[in-house]
C-alpha cells in the first residue's frame, strides 16, 4: 500500500494506480462485510436477486489481500486526496485532481467521480458493480451503492444522500442523465435517480483524457477566447476599461456586466482585453445561434457554464443580444432567458447588446453593472485612422481629419475599412486611391434609408451648375462648413459653445426646373456623400403620430448612413402655418414642429427645396443656415446651359445658341429635356443633331404646358417647321 503513502504523485500513472487501489479497497471491504453477514452464501443486492459469494470472489481474484475496516480505507482515501492536492499545488498535471479543484468537489463528491471513472477504465470493476446493483446490461455504480461503499453508518448515509440533493445542479454537470430535473430537487423527486447508473458525462470523460479538448456540442455557438488582443492597445473607451477594473475590485470573479453600444463599438474587445489583463480565459457565446426550444436552450447554457469551469473558470460573454428588439421596442426577453439559464452560475459574465438596458432585476438576483460605449468622437476616429493606416497607404492630398469627421464609424467598422482597403491595394497593385477608402467606408454604413427615400446618383459638378455667382459662392461656403467642421467645432472649440445646431441645413427656393435638385447633387458629389430624396407627400399621413414616426425613422437611418437628406416639395408641410380650423390642421402643425426640431438636432446635411418661399414664416427660416435662391434663367445663363447640355460625343451641326437662349425662355430642366429629345430624333434619322431636331423638341416641350406653336413662332427658322 506504499503508493497511498506518498507525499506527491510524480506522474498521472502513479495517481491512477493509487486511485484503483483506493476504490477497489472500498469495494472489497463492502463485499467482505456483506458476505460475512449473508445467509447460505447468498449476498443480497439492493432491490434485486441475490448473488452467490463465489461469483463475487471470482471478480476479486486480483485482490490486494488487505482485510481492513472501513475507517482505515476512509483514512487512506483522505491521504490519497491530500497527496493529490499537494501534487496539483506543486505543478503536476493530474486531470482528476484539477477537475475536483475547479468544480469545488469535497471528498465524497470526488469519491463519486472516481468510482464512475474506475468503471469506465476497468472492465472487471464494471462487472463487479453490475453484480452488486443487478444492472444486467450496465456496469456502473449508483448513488446508493457509492453511499453504502463510503459509509457504514445509517445517519451518515442519510446525510450524504441529502448532500447529493443539495449539490444536484453541480453533480448534473459531471454525470450523464441528471439534467432533466426542473425546479428545486428533493429527495422524493430524485429517489429514482439514486438507483440509476452513475455515469460520467462524455464531456467530462473527454476532459479527463485530454484537458485541452473542447465541447463539440458547442461548435458554432461558442468561440474560445484567443490571443488576438495580445499586443493591441485599447485606443479608445479607456473610461469603460477603468469601470471594469473598479467592478472587479468590488465583485472579483463574480462580476456581471452589461455592455451596450453601436455595432463595432468594441464591446467584445473590452471584455477580452479585460480578461487578458487579469489572466482569465473567456468564452464568447453567439446569442443568435442559441436554440429556440426552451429545454434545448437551457441545456446549451448549462454546457456553456460547464465549459467555462473546465477552461479554468473562464469568463462567459454572451454577445449581440439583438433579438431583444422587436420592431420599435426593446424588451430584453432573450437577456432574461440567458440570465435565467445561468442563475445557478456565479462566474464572471459579460452581456453585450446595441440597446440600452431597461430590464428590472428581481430582488435577490446577482447585480448587473451597466457600461455604455458611446459613439466615437471625431478625435477618437482620427486616432484610429492614423494608427491603423500606414503612411504609404494614405492617398496623396487626403485629409485624414476631414475623413474622420465625415464618416462617423465605430472602431470595429474603421478596422474593417482599413482591412478592405488594404486588400484592394494589394489586388489592384496600384497606388492609394481615396475613392477606394470611401467605398470601404460606405460598405460599413448599415441603414434602411431606402425604405422611405430614393437615392439620387450625384453626378454633377460645379461646372454643370449654372447659377449667378453669389448663389454659387454660398453653395461653396456651405460645403466648407462640412470640410472644415472638425477644425471649427473641435479644434477651435465651438462645439462647447453650441448645444445643438451643429449640422448643415439649407433651403433652396425658386421656380420649378431652376436647378435645386442639381444643386443638391453637386454638394453630394463634392463631399462624396450619398444623396437621398424624401417625398414629403409620401411622409405625411392622416393617422395621428404616423408622420412623426416616419420622419423620426428617416433621420435615424440618415444618421446611420451619413447621407444628405433632400426634402423636395417642402411646400406640402411648410406651405403655411395653419390657423387650426380643424384637426387636420392641428396635426399638420405638429408634423411641421417635429421636422423643425429634427432639423436643429441633426448633425448631418439636410436640404429642403420649395417653389414658394413666401409661405415660410420667419420662425421656420431662422432654422436654416443657408437660404439660397435659384432664380429663373436669363438669356446669358440659358446660353451657358445650351453650351453645356450636349455631351462631347454627340454629333451636331452648327446650332444657333443665341437664338435659342433669347427666344426660348426655358428653365434649365426644360433645356435638358429638349436636348435629350432632339438627340433621340437625330439618332432615329442617323444624322447629327440640327436646329430642326431641337425646334421639334421645343414644340413638344411647350405642348406639355398647353401651348401650341406654329411655324411663324419660330422666326427665321419657320421653314424648318412647315413640314411639322
Amino acid at each position: 500500500m506504499k503508493r497511498l503513502d506518498m507525499d506527491v504523485f510524480h506522474s498521472e500513472k502513479e495517481y491512477y494506480e493509487a486511485m484503483f487501489l483506493c476504490v477497489r479497497g472500498f469495494a472489497e471491504h463492502y463485499i467482505r462485510t456483506s458476505v460475512e453477514a449473508a445467509e447460505n452464501g447468498l449476498l443480497k443486492r439492493n432491490g434485486g436477486v441475490p448473488v452467490y459469494r463465489e461469483e463475487i470472489f471470482s471478480l476479486l481474484k486480483d485482490s490486494n489481500g488487505d482485510d481492513e475496516d472501513l475507517n482505515t480505507w476512509r483514512n487512506r482515501f483522505l491521504a490519497f486526496r491530500e497527496c493529490g492536492r499537494r501534487s496539483l499545488r506543486s505543478g503536476s498535471i493530474i486531470a482528476p485532481e484539477y477537475l475536483f479543484y475547479i468544480f469545488g468537489l469535497d471528498d465524497f463528491e470526488s469519491f463519486l467521480v472516481l468510482n464512475a471513472l474506475v468503471c469506465e477504465l476497468d472492465h472487471n470493476m464494471g462487472l463487479l458493480y453490475a453484480s452488486l446493483t443487478e444492472k444486467i446490461s450496465g456496469r456502473m455504480p449508483t448513488f446508493s451503492l457509492c453511499i453504502r461503499l463510503y459509509s457504514g453508518q445509517a445517519s451518515e448515509r442519510q446525510r450524504l444522500q441529502q448532500q447529493c440533493v443539495e449539490q444536484w445542479e453541480k453533480l448534473a454537470l459531471l454525470f450523464a442523465g441528471l439534467d432533466d430535473i426542473y425546479g428545486v430537487p428533493t429527495t422524493q423527486i430524485l429517489e429514482g435517480y439514486f438507483e440509476s447508473e452513475l455515469k460520467l458525462d462524455y464531456r467530462i470523460m473527454a476532459f479527463l483524457q485530454d484537458m485541452d479538448s473542447i465541447d463539440g456540442a458547442l461548435e458554432g455557438i461558442v468561440q474560445y477566447g484567443t490571443a488576438k488582443t495580445a499586443g493591441k492597445e485599447l485606443l479608445i473607451h479607456q473610461k469603460a476599461a477603468e469601470c471594469l477594473d473598479r467592478i472587479y475590485v468590488r465583485d472579483q470573479d463574480h462580476m456581471a456586466v452589461f455592455l451596450h453600444g453601436e455595432f463595432g463599438a468594441g464591446k467584445k474587445f473590452q471584455a477580452e482585453k479585460f480578461c487578458e489583463k487579469h489572466g482569465r480565459q473567456i468564452l464568447f457565446a453567439d446569442s443568435s445561434r442559441l436554440p429556440e426550444a426552451p429545454e434545448t436552450f437551457r441545456k446549451i447554457l448549462k454546457r456553456i457554464m460547464r465549459e467555462a469551469i473546465l477552461q479554468g473558470n473562464a469568463a462567459v460573454c454572451v454577445y449581440d443580444l439583438e433579438k431583444d428588439r422587436e420592431e420599435d421596442k426593446v424588451d430584453h426577453k432573450l437577456t432574461e432567458k440567458v440570465l435565467w439559464g445561468l442563475q445557478s452560475w456565479n462566474g464572471m459574465l459579460f452581456l453585450t447588446s446595441r440597446y440600452r438596458w431597461n430590464l428590472r432585476i428581481q430582488e435577490g438576483s446577482r447585480r448587473i453593472w451597466k457600461i455604455s460605449l458611446p459613439e466615437t468622437t471625431t478625435e477618437e476616429r482620427i486616432v484610429l485612422w492614423k494608427t491603423w493606416l500606414r503612411e504609404e497607404e494614405i492617398p496623396e492630398g487626403m485629409d485624414v481629419e476631414f475623413f474622420a469627421d465625415k464618416y462617423i464609424l465605430s472602431a470595429g467598422c474603421i478596422r474593417t475599412c482599413v482591412d478592405e482597403y488594404r486588400s484592394r491595394l494589394w489586388l489592384e497593385e496600384s497606388g492609394p486611391q481615396e475613392r477606394w477608402l470611401m467605398e470601404a467606408c460606405r460598405s460599413q454604413l448599415d441603414h434602411r434609408l431606402g425604405n422611405d427615400a430614393v437615392r439620387i446618383r450625384a453626378q454633377y459638378t460645379w461646372d454643370d451648375l449654372v447659377l449667378p455667382e453669389p448663389q454659387k459662392k454660398m453653395l461653396k461656403d456651405a460645403c466648407d462648413q462640412v470640410i472644415y467642421h472638425h477644425q471649427v467645432y473641435h479644434r477651435w472649440g465651438f462645439e462647447e459653445k453650441l448645444a445643438y445646431g451643429k449640422g448643415l441645413s439649407l433651403l433652396f427656393y425658386g421656380p420649378p426646373g431652376t436647378g435645386k435638385t442639381m444643386g443638391a447633387q453637386v454638394i453630394a458629389n463634392v463631399l462624396n456623400l450619398e444623396l437621398y430624396k424624401v417625398d414629403m407627400a409620401g411622409v405625411l399621413s392622416k393617422y395621428v403620430g404616423e408622420s412623426e414616426k416616419k420622419l423620426g425613422n428617416i433621420f435615424e437611418q440618415a444618421k446611420k448612413s451619413q447621407s444628405i437628406l433632400f426634402f423636395d416639395e417642402a411646400d406640402v408641410l411648410f406651405g403655411k402655418r395653419t390657423d387650426q380650423k380643424d384637426s387636420n390642421d392641428k396635426y399638420a402643425n405638429a408634423s411641421t414642429a417635429y421636422l423643425l426640431q429634427k432639423i436643429e438636432e441633426y448633425e448631418g446635411i439636410i436640404i429642403l427645396a420649395t417653389n414658394l418661399l413666401q409661405n415660410f414664416d420667419n420662425a421656420f427660416l431662422r432654422r436654416f443656415k443657408f437660404i439660397i435662391e435659384f432664380p429663373f434663367t436669363d438669356a446669358v445663363r440659358r446660353r451657358e446651359i445650351w453650351e453645356k447640355v450636349f455631351p462631347d460625343h454627340v454629333p451636331k451641326e452648327e446650332l444657333d445658341l443665341d437664338y435659342l437662349a433669347e427666344e426660348m425662355k426655358f428653365s434649365g430642366s426644360q433645356i435638358k429635356n429638349v436636348a435629350v429629345a432632339a438627340a433621340f430624333l437625330a439618332a432615329g434619322e442617323q444624322v447629327p443633331v440640327g436646329m430642326k431636331h431641337i425646334l421639334t423638341a421645343v414644340k413638344r416641350e411647350m405642348a406639355k404646358t398647353g401651348k401650341t406653336l406654329i411655324p411663324k413662332d419660330f422666326g427665321p427658322y419657320y421653314y424648318l417647321m412647315e413640314e411639322e
